[in-house]
């Protein structure tokens, strides 16, 4: 016996309504952490090409921002989705790290790195994925309660200018102290949400995070006092709070509904 035209157009409602309400299961991945850059202010003379001094370190396979980055997202899908599942990924192919913007921004040319990818999640039960990327973008970082730098900056590292002339008010006006040199840690990240079957992009968030953490005193060498006015440690912690800072204000945003 058939259903009626309305009990059958209940079913399907009811199924549509289902189907909506199905809790997504996120992977997470980050790409982001495999390097880090340093960025020193060179000035610009009658040119407007970036002339800044920049050089980039591997961390191998090192994946301490990595998980420091799909832990912030997996507690930020926690709170905006608690129902939502989570499959938290790390990988340290070069491959992967070396096209992770190239491989959405010209998805034809990258066809073995994106199956690549697509297995990192196969049989899971993953329907979108979460996947931060490093941002290349210009330098507008934190200066007091102004933008400063040029050129360009991305994922995590340091920007330096040793030109910069600080003076730090106390208590006082007419008490203060100058100083030169400013060392500001950085975090540019992109945000995708992807489709875990198609890898079709369906939202993208990008974030920029930087803060001057300190200056160097007046002296002879000041970009050597200006790198070391921060320990290894410090410089690590100063990285994994902004990089967890940019993720957490993130994710929310690529999941709005």
């Amino acid at each position: 016996m058939k259903p009626s035209m309305p009990v059958l157009a209940a079913l399907l409602l009811a199924a549509s309504v289902h189907a909506a309400e199905a809790p997504r299961k996120y992977g997470i991945l980050s790409l982001v952490g495999d390097s880090i850059s340093t960025v020193t202010y060179v000035p610009e003379i009658g040119s407007r090409t970036d002339t800044n001094d920049k050089q980039v370190y591997s961390l191998g396979e090192n994946t301490l921002f990595d998980e420091a980055a799909i832990r912030a997202a997996s507690a930020a899908v926690q709170q905006v989705q608690p129902d939502a599942g989570r499959f938290l990924m790390l990988s340290t192919d070069a491959g992967l790290h070396q096209q992770q913007n190239a491989m959405f921004d010209d998805a034809t040319a990258h066809q073995a790195d994106r199956e690549f990818l697509k297995s990192l999640w196969k049989d899971k039960g993953i329907t979108h994925l979460i996947l931060i990327t490093k941002y290349r973008a210009d330098a507008e970082l934190k200066f007091m309660n102004e933008s400063s730098g040029t050129g360009k900056i991305e994922g995590l590292g340091f920007y330096m200018d040793d030109r910069v002339h600080v003076v730090a008010y106390k208590d006082k006006p007419d008490n203060h102290e100058s100083t030169q040199g400013v060392l500001m840690p950085f975090a540019y990240v992109k945000l995708r949400l992807i489709n875990a079957d198609t890898l079709a992009v369906e939202r993208e968030v990008r974030l920029r995070q930087s803060q001057m953490v300190t200056y160097a005193q007046n002296a002879d060498e000041r970009a050597v006092r200006t790198w070391g006015a921060l320990s290894a440690k410090e410089k690590t912690d100063y990285l994994d709070h902004l990089l967890r800072a940019a993720v957490s204000e993130g994710v929310p945003r690529l999941l709005k509904q």
